[in-house]
């Protein structure tokens, strides 16, 4: 699963004046350009591809091992690529074709879930096979989500990247309610294995529309790029990232609010409902489908209001709201209170991805969108790996403690910016 305030961009150029709200396209009518809907079709299908195989996977290596610790384990391999790779991926992405790169983990993707649904419909799946195909998950990620969140502005017109983005966060939102309760339900009725071959086929079928996307959307990525090599490229982008103070303190804020709420939601949301809950794969569906439920409220309510005039409190406040909302889901006995509480924090998470993520994105050159949306990335998920080892461990021993440290980390993110004058002051 994303992060709380993973898919985000920021640079450190001058705000561009804003766009008059009478010449802005109403959001939904981007749905008439034949290549978007190509493009929010694959990516709908990799949403749900992704939430088949969380589910499927957690259930997978707790039924083989019942272990919280060998499931951390399983993420800290999956997690630790994505992590190392980010940057890499998000170079490339500004180097070459987002579409091609898209292709490419797609089918790397399809082409390694389809026998590990067979293994395991055939009920001779081992843990180290389990092991290998997370490792694959974390590399086909570290490329292919960088080129995702980078792809738009080569599909659409400058004047639609508003209501592109707007209709691709409603449906990420959608995906994570729906998402998880198809995977849970389709574990719990056909199981695991039907749920890595469901992964498996959305993955193919996305290709297939990624692979229709005419060869036009791929404008600024035959230009020619500064800084020489690779490397050049990956540290340019990286000081480019450092340089603004706003930046600067949202990637921090990514990184500890993320770190906190990777390891709580990844290893503690399913022991929470393997054990205490007794809810099994369903129960794990409908917490997180709760969540989705939340952010998709968050999305759409901010979509009406308009963002307010002090970023810097805005942090503070959804810094506040998290830390007592996860911690709280910790203390909760029973399935219903804790799939309302994370309803709640996943409010937060819609607010985030809209107001943070458009504020951002008014900072951001050109030049530097797979760069820096590699950069946020790896804030939010490059201390993922730490968090699920460290979790995992926790978990085994009291998953209550887990969810208290997590929240206590992001009251303390939540002090700490709001000591800070010149966090509050960002606007």
């Amino acid at each position: 699963m994303a992060g709380v305030v993973s898919q985000t961009q920021a640079m450190e150029e001058l705000v561009p004046s804003p766009i008059d709200a009478t010449l802005r396209p109403r959001r939904w009518t981007v749905l008439a350009s034949g290549p978007f809907r190509k493009l929010w079709v694959a990516t709908t299908l990799s949403l749900f591809g992704d939430f088949f195989s969380f589910i499927a996977m957690a259930w997978l290596v707790l039924q083989l091992t019942g272990s919280s610790l060998a499931l951390g384990t399983v993420l800290v391999v999956q997690a630790l690529p994505r992590a190392v790779l980010m940057v890499v991926g998000g170079a490339l992405a500004d180097r070459f074709s987002p579409r091609l790169t898209m292709l490419g983990s797609m089918g790397l993707r399809a082409v390694f879930v389809a026998p590990l649904a067979v293994l395991v419909l055939t009920g001779r799946v081992q843990m180290w096979e389990v092991y290998g195909i997370a490792a694959v998950f974390g590399i086909v990620d570290a490329f292919f989500m960088p080129a995702r969140n980078s792809i738009l502005p080569m599909v659409v017109d400058d004047q639609q990247l508003e209501p592109g983005n707007a209709v691709l966060n409603v449906t990420a939102q959608t995906s994570v309610i729906l998402g998880p309760v198809l995977g849970g339900l389709i574990v719990a009725g056909l199981g695991i294995g039907s749920a890595f071959a469901g992964d498996a086929a959305c993955f193919a079928l996305g290709l297939l529309f990624i692979l229709w996307l005419p060869a036009a959307a791929r404008t600024a990525s035959g230009e020619a790029h500064p800084g020489g090599g690779l490397g050049g490229q990956i540290e340019a982008g990286l000081r480019y990232a450092w340089a603004d103070f706003g930046i600067r303190a949202t990637l921090i804020v990514v990184a500890v609010v993320d770190f906190a709420a990777n390891g709580a939601l990844g290893v503690g949301l399913p022991t929470l409902a393997h054990g205490r809950f007794g809810a099994g794969a369903a129960g794990l569906g409908i917490l997180l489908g709760a969540w989705g439920v939340g952010a998709t409220a968050g999305a759409l309510g901010s979509g009406f209001v308009p963002p307010p005039k002090r970023f810097g409190w805005l942090m503070v406040l959804l810094c506040l709201w998290l830390g007592l909302g996860v911690g709280g889901v910790g203390l909760l006995p029973s399935l219903p209170p804790a799939a309302v509480a994370m309803g709640l924090c996943g409010v937060a998470t819609g607010v985030v991805n809209t107001y943070g993520v458009s504020w951002l994105q008014r900072r951001t050159d050109a030049a530097m969108q797979g760069r820096v949306m590699s950069i946020v990335m790896l804030a939010s998920m490059g201390l993922t790996p730490v968090a699920y080892a460290a979790s995992g461990t926790v978990a085994d021993v009291n998953p209550t403690l887990l969810f208290l440290i997590a929240g206590g980390l992001m009251l303390l993110c939540a002090a700490g910016t709001a000591a800070s004058p010149r966090v509050r002051a960002l606007r």
